[in-house]
């Protein structure tokens, strides 16, 4: 009798291998476009291929504070100050500069998709937010710099104006799908007449589909689509996929791109299943997604090998208008192309007190203030900023609050703990004389009588009269598990490939292998971006089975389906179809 995992072998090859990523395929991919866009501090965004707004979605959403301020708006800390009260150092460091997941300042967003139904839901998700009426818990974040978003109805193959020279264009999973008319433009549009200082871009890993069957099984086991180019005889994720690169020929790709345009290049994949492959090969076939990040090349400082080919934005810029000059000659006959429609134009304005702090002495009066009406006399440095009140006071900046709370004779900030440096999420401010070494004290020091409190009471529970059960953004519901998810977005991270239909960028000069990563594609694309729409729920994100509105409306929400448990296809691209195995 033949082993019991033989046997679990030999079944394998007559069907699809299962497949999970956890986060789902399409936040693995959002997530390394946000690190990479945080790292080197981005703050201008073009998203080709925006689709819903998946990704404008994060990037419109403000942070919780301002950049550090400048040197002449922070006074020195006063001789006065007590900083060098138990466990706190005698200076303040600049808040900001602590370790920590680092805060996006976006200034200008920019959003392209050939799809209106699609940019209605985009409009809805990057609306300024209704103001929330004023209650006791709920926490909300004060946006403190301003914030333009403009989405734009038109193809990637006509030259908008105003994308020329913006800071990072971002492109997941889009170049996958575009005509073979229209993906010519691509790389020319983008990284000549554009000439980003970084392009993202984000495609499906055809290495990775080996994973979904067995070495030897025939080719009637893998669910997804024949090449509809019918150039080659491969299996696609996706039914509107117009190609799907192997690791060679993506680093190809990426190499001459980079070489020719005077980029720099690194290059990765993302996407590891959960479930071991039986069979060994997930070291060989690495993640489901391709990444790369293309950065310009400095034309001054010469940066080796890699950049002897840099190129000023002027060349590039030339270069790419010949070149989309010739293109449109061939394809259109010279007829001029429809020129990009803004769809909207959304502000979202600073508040009024954003760098105009109030004195320290007033800060630290209205932390007191706080910390007594919730019954506290120690609180989280944190806890206190999200008091919009204390925010607003501060101006936007916590290195104000920092410091007013140094500069109070009647507050302590502890940064230390038995002589041990705490992480700045851990630091916290104290009324001065309520707490002996950091224990609660055992006197009653908030009402105005002689009770006493027991031993183990510091303070009392305190809950406000207009909280609701179950209501506020503290109210939670996750439905994420590990074996089976359908995430946010409908995108299926089990068995089945996400639905998030996005549109990538791409050029290099140097090439590096990195990590493992993926991201959503972009949906919509369809005439000049040779995009169908059809739904699929495995690789490009499930999209909404109902018409989205035609215009904005505020109220309204998509419906996606869900799925949990096809083996096909994992390209995370949002979309209106049936397919699983894309």
């Amino acid at each position: 009798m033949a082993p019991i995992k033989e046997i679990l072998l030999e079944e394998d090859d007559e069907t699809e291998l299962k497949v999970h990523f956890y986060p789902e395929l399409h936040l693995q991919r959002r997530i390394w476009i946000l690190d990479t866009l945080r790292r080197e501090n981005i703050t201008k965004v073009l998203d080709v291929g925006c689709g819903e707004g998946s990704l404008l979605s994060p990037l419109c959403q403000p942070a919780p504070w301002l950049p550090p301020p400048p040197s002449d708006r922070l006074p020195a800390l006063s001789p006065s100050a007590h900083a060098g009260a138990p466990g706190s150092p005698l200076l303040s460091p600049t808040f900001n500069s602590v370790d920590g997941i680092q805060n996006l300042h976006v200034e200008l967003i920019h959003g392209l998709d050939i799809s209106p139904d699609d940019l209605a839901f985009a409009i809805n998700t990057t609306q300024p937010p209704e103001p929330l009426p004023p209650s006791t818990y709920t926490v909300s974040l004060t946006r403190f710099e301003p914030l333009d978003v403009k989405l734009w109805e038109g193809g990637l193959e006509t030259i908008n104006e105003e994308f020329v020279g913006i800071e990072c264009i971002v492109s997941t999973e889009v170049i996958e799908h575009l005509s073979p008319e229209t993906l010519p433009y691509f790389v020319p549009i983008l990284l000549g007449v554009y000439h980003p200082k970084f392009l993202l871009v984000t495609t499906p890993s055809y290495t990775f589909n080996a994973r979904f069957t067995a070495p030897d099984a025939p080719p009637s086991v893998r669910k997804g689509y024949s090449d509809p180019t019918k150039r080659t005889d491969r299996i696609f994720r996706h039914s509107d996929h117009k190609f799907e690169w192997t690791r060679e020929e993506f680093e190809a790709w990426v190499s001459e791109t980079a070489k020719e345009w005077g980029y720099e290049a690194t290059w990765t994949s993302i996407g590891r299943s959960l479930d071991k492959d039986p069979y060994g090969r997930d070291e060989e076939l690495g993640g489901a997604s391709f990444v790369v990040e293309f950065r310009k090349a400095d034309h001054d400082q010469p940066l080796g090998d890699q950049a002897a080919g840099a190129l000023t934005d002027s060349e590039c810029e030339r270069r790419g208008r010949e070149l989309v000059s010739k293109l449109d000659h061939t394809n259109n006959d010279g007829v001029e192309k429809p020129s990009h429609k803004l769809a909207a134009h959304q502000h979202h304005p600073a508040h009024t007190s954003a760098q105009k702090p109030l004195p320290f002495p007033e800060i630290a009066s209205i932390i007191k203030n706080k910390m007594d009406f919730y019954r506290e006399f120690i609180l989280r440095l944190s806890e206190l900023w999200f008091e919009a009140d204390v925010a607003i006071a501060c101006g936007g900046w916590i290195e104000f609050l920092v410091r007013a709370v140094e500069e109070s004779p009647e507050l302590i900030l502890r940064k230390e703990e038995n002589g041990i440096k705490m992480g700045r999420d851990q630091w916290t401010v104290e009324i001065a004389g309520r707490a002996g070494g950091g224990s609660l004290s055992s006197r009653n020091l908030w009402l105005d009588t002689d009770v006493e409190l027991e031993p183990n009471d510091g303070s009392f529970d305190h809950v406000p009269e207009d909280w609701t059960p179950d209501q506020g953004p503290l109210s939670l519901d996750d439905s994420t598990d590990l074996d089976e998810s359908t995430g946010a977005e409908g995108d299926i991270s089990l068995n089945n490939s996400e639905d998030e239909g996005e549109i990538h960028i791409w050029s290099g000069n140097s090439v590096h292998s990195t990590s493992d990563w993926e991201e959503p594609s972009i949906k919509g694309w369809g005439g000049g971006w040779g995009v169908t729409h059809g739904t699929e729920s495995s690789d490009d994100e499930a999209k909404s089975t109902t018409k989205p509105p035609t215009a904005p409306n505020p109220g309204s929400k998509k419906v996606r389906h869900v799925a949990s448990s096809s083996t096909a296809g994992w390209d995370g691209d949002e979309d209106e179809s049936d397919d699983t195995t894309s």
